[in-house]
């Protein structure tokens, strides 16, 4: 019985080691962020906090219904755990891989996100990292960044 229990921890182990490579190291503006992110089927989930209180948006976080909402004078988004669609300012944007909770953490997909509020997005595979810098004046999927 013993060993049963053991195989079955170390393939649930194993099992989320496949499903999320961490340790993304994230820049904002050229400022590091604490957290890391993580890589899932070939997508950089990023914690919702670090990256977008850096960019200035307000965060919020409903833990009933799993709902983060980003805000600031241009741009509302919300997404929920799980979906597969996330929306800014009110419009449908669908990311490669959906949003969700990890090990504590709302992550979100930096590209689709960062993106859709004018942010040019980079990826340094050597050193594994994202870095987001916030573009301003550029129009992008139909919404004027500011």
């Amino acid at each position: 019985m013993k060993k049963l229990i053991l195989a079955l921890a170390l393939t649930a182990a194993l099992t989320t080691t496949a499903l999320a490579d961490g340790g993304v190291n994230v820049t904002v503006n050229g400022n590091a962020i604490e957290a890391q992110g993580i890589i899932v089927e070939g997508t950089t989930l990023v914690p919702v906090r670090g990256v977008f209180e850096e960019l200035g948006f307000e965060v919020g976080y409903d833990a009933e219904t799993k709902t983060a909402t980003l805000s600031n004078s241009s741009y509302t988004v919300s997404m929920t755990a799980g979906d597969t669609v996330i929306y800014v300012n009110g419009e449908a944007v669908t990311p490669a891989v959906p949003q969700q909770v990890y090990e504590g953490s709302f992550m979100l997909p930096l590209r689709t996100v960062a993106e859709a509020i004018g942010a040019e997005v980079g990826w340094d595979a050597e050193t594994k990292t994202a870095s987001v810098t916030k573009r301003t004046g550029l129009k992008v999927a139909g919404i004027q960044s500011l």
